[in-house]
């Protein structure tokens, strides 16, 4: 055997001996990647889910600023007369300028309460929201609903759906029953009698639990109540759209706000609410102005 030849030998043993040691890992080995995988894994997904709702709020928020800039133009082209927050136009003695109207087939028929929870049904809701009368202004369904909003396939109470996520407050050329009735005094049917727009809330966003948002969001002016639950999807913080045609993203500050809309109830008391105070500022109390 020549020296070059035993040199190789030696080589080529060495070279095997090193890649048995290196081919595979002790279970100590094993369990140390698999605790830094986890380790990575928890810390990404925290900001992984919070680039996500970021991203979900920031389309709500666009939407919000499309609908509040088209209550604004339709108000002027309609001689300062403000769109009906209301949404059927066949009811209360068939207001004809509601926002949206009533979830509807093609002939016009609007669908009842057992209609109204078919997941089948969800053209249906867009046609509604098409025949409105922002819809020349806003004329796309996809404004109309918040991504983080799931009822509309079926993960609403009951298994109810609802596609529209926005309502209006009733000050906004609503109903004057009710707006006496939570102590306002009358709807607000023109831009003129709107003192302060930049602060006067419009839009909100509502997931009424007996499925589609029905006609406006309502609360008491005249006692520290609600009457409609809210609705917070975006981490403790909701879009709200404004009668200067401004959207907003609001942090409610109340453990009393969040609980009840987590359980969406109806009618609930809320003394010394911050939340409450906020948007009875953002009234246009035909009794206070």
């Amino acid at each position: 055997m020549t020296l070059v030849h035993s040199h190789r030998v030696r080589y080529t043993a060495r070279v095997h001996t090193f890649l048995k040691r290196c081919a595979g890992f002790t279970l100590i080995e094993l369990l140390v990647v698999i605790a830094i995988i986890a380790l990575l894994i928890s810390i990404l997904l925290p900001s992984l889910r919070g680039a996500r709702e970021a991203g979900l709020t920031t389309v709500c928020l666009a939407s919000q600023k499309n609908l509040a800039a088209g209550f604004v133009m339709y108000a002027d082209d309609n001689g300062g007369r403000l769109v009906g927050a209301w949404t059927n136009r066949s009811a209360q003695g068939g207001y004809d300028h509601s926002w949206v109207d009533w979830p509807q087939r093609d002939d016009g028929f609007r669908l009842g309460t057992n209609a109204l929870r078919n997941r089948d049904h969800t053209r249906d809701h867009q046609r509604g929201i098409r025949r409105g009368k922002l819809w020349s202004y806003v004329d796309s369904v996809e404004v109309y609903h918040c991504p983080s909003d799931d009822r509309s396939v079926g993960h609403g109470v009951a298994g109810n759906i609802a596609y529209r996520t926005y309502s209006i407050l009733n000050w906004v050329s609503g109903d004057d029953w009710w707006e006496d009735y939570v102590g306002s005094g009358l709807a607000t049917r023109r831009a003129t009698a709107v003192v302060f727009p930049a602060t006067s809330v419009v839009f909100l966003e509502e997931s009424d639990p007996r499925g589609v948002n029905m006609n406006s969001w309502v609360m008491f002016l005249d006692r520290e109540a609600w009457v409609d639950p809210l609705t917070v999807w975006h981490d403790d913080a909701s879009t709200i759209g404004f009668a200067d045609g401004h959207a907003e993203v609001h942090a409610w500050e109340s453990r009393q706000t969040i609980d009840m809309t987590r359980n969406q109830q109806f009618n609930t008391a809320c003394p010394d609410n911050p939340d409450w105070e906020f948007l009875s500022k953002g009234w246009v109390n035909t009794r206070r102005d």
